[in-house]
Parts: C-alpha cells; sequence; structure tokens
C-alpha cells in the first residue's frame, strides 16, 4: 500500500480507543446476535463476493448496519473498502468498521471527496477490492445518490451492484435523517441485489448523469419494493 494511502486511511488515536471501545463491545454483542438472522441474498450478490471478480457495492445510509455486517463475513477472504466522512460520527463508524477487518478512507462529498475518491479508486485497483459508497451519504437528503459510485465505477472500470436489506422485525429511527434500519436478532432479513451496472470510461456531462439516476431510481425500486407487504 503506497504512503499516500497509508495515511489518509483512519488512525485510531489512544484517546478515541478509550472511548470507542465500550461502543465496540456493544456492536460486538450485536453482529453476534445477528448470527441469529435467517439471511436470504436475492442476486449476483454473493457471486462477487465468494470469488475474486471485481465489484462495487451500492446502498442507500439506511441499510449501512446490516449490509456492514454482511460484508464483514467475507473480510477475511476479500479486502473490502469503504469512505468514511471526516465528521466526528464518522471517526466512530471508521472505528468500528475498520476493526471489523474492512479499510476505511476518510473524506466527503463536502471535505475531502475528491481526495478521497481518488484515493479508494487507486485501492480498489491496486488491492482488486470490493469498493463501497453509501450514495446519500453523509448528509440528507436521503435517498438521492451523490455522483461519487458512477466517477468511481467510470475510474475503476468495476461494476456496480446496487443491494437493498430489509428485516422482518427491525426498528426504524425516524428521527434519523436517513431513517436508520436496526434489524431485530432471530428476524428473517432479505438482501437484494440486482445486475451489475457498468460505466464507460468517457462518459461525461449527460451521459454520466444518466448512469446516476439509474443507480438512484434503481435502489430506490427496490426500496419502495421491500418495504410493501408481499415484499
Amino acid at each position: 500500500m503506497s504512503a499516500p494511502i497509508r495515511r489518509l486511511l483512519v488512525t485510531k488515536s489512544f484517546h478515541n480507543r478509550f472511548f470507542f471501545f465500550p461502543v465496540f463491545v456493544i456492536v460486538w454483542v450485536l453482529v453476534q446476535l445477528y448470527r441469529t438472522c435467517r439471511v436470504t441474498v436475492n442476486g449476483p450478490l454473493p457471486d462477487f463476493l465468494t470469488s475474486d471478480r471485481p465489484v462495487l457495492l451500492a446502498w442507500w445510509q439506511q441499510d449501512m448496519l446490516f449490509n456492514f455486517f454482511y460484508l464483514s463475513r467475507f473480510a477475511k477472504q476479500r479486502k473490502i473498502a469503504t469512505i468514511i466522512s471526516q465528521s466526528k460520527d464518522g471517526d466512530l463508524a471508521a472505528y468500528l468498521i475498520e476493526s471489523f477487518g474492512m479499510t476505511v478512507i476518510r473524506g466527503s462529498s463536502s471535505k475531502g471527496g475528491k481526495a478521497a475518491l481518488d484515493l479508494l479508486t487507486a485501492y480498489v485497483r491496486k488491492e482488486h477490492a470490493v469498493g463501497i459508497i453509501v450514495c446519500d451519504g453523509p448528509r440528507p437528503p436521503g435517498r438521492v445518490a451523490k455522483p461519487g459510485v458512477v466517477i468511481l465505477a467510470r475510474s475503476t472500470g468495476y461494476p456496480i451492484v446496487k443491494t437493498r436489506s430489509w428485516g422482518a422485525r427491525q426498528h426504524i429511527f425516524t428521527s434519523s435523517w436517513c431513517k436508520l434500519l436496526l434489524v431485530y436478532p432471530f428476524s428473517r432479513v432479505t438482501i437484494w441485489s440486482d445486475a451489475p451496472l457498468s460505466v464507460p470510461a468517457g462518459a461525461r456531462g449527460d451521459e454520466l448523469e444518466g448512469y446516476r439516476l439509474e443507480v438512484e431510481h434503481g435502489l430506490n425500486r427496490m426500496a419502495d419494493w421491500s418495504e410493501q407487504p408481499a415484499g
């Protein structure tokens, strides 16, 4: 790994470790309880995660708790990397994600975003890693895709697989801007993934915007369908 990438990967000071460790313990317990969930995965996602096929995963902030748990199961066999904002909340999220074996690069659409995206591009290409973009984070509005994931797909040549998770029993934090989901233990959980979407290297302007909208509309279709009783 190059020195610039090492410098921008999250660092954990003793101060942060001291205060974050109790949260880590709580999350570790939650992860163990999540293992009691019965998970059904639809679409091509498992094929990418159990092989060395390159892929970029895109999802909404609402789904991130269970999605990151599910991805952590593959962290020993695949390198997995994502971008986390440079906010104080991002410090904790980055600490937890790294603690479960994934790589974090700091930045967001409002601060350090281009540098972080460039580093993520370099990292996933060099390490043949799974790249994750939380498309509407770290700030509202929810369920509106920012362009980072399609720019990353254009730069790497990796396909985008849109992903959605939904528990039969879960709590929705309605006061949070993204309506964050907390799946209950012993719940049935369905993870949907759709056909890979490739973005041509020459895509610019309106063409690139079209791919961004395709990601946004695809994620919202899966979200809307999952929230129906039949889903």
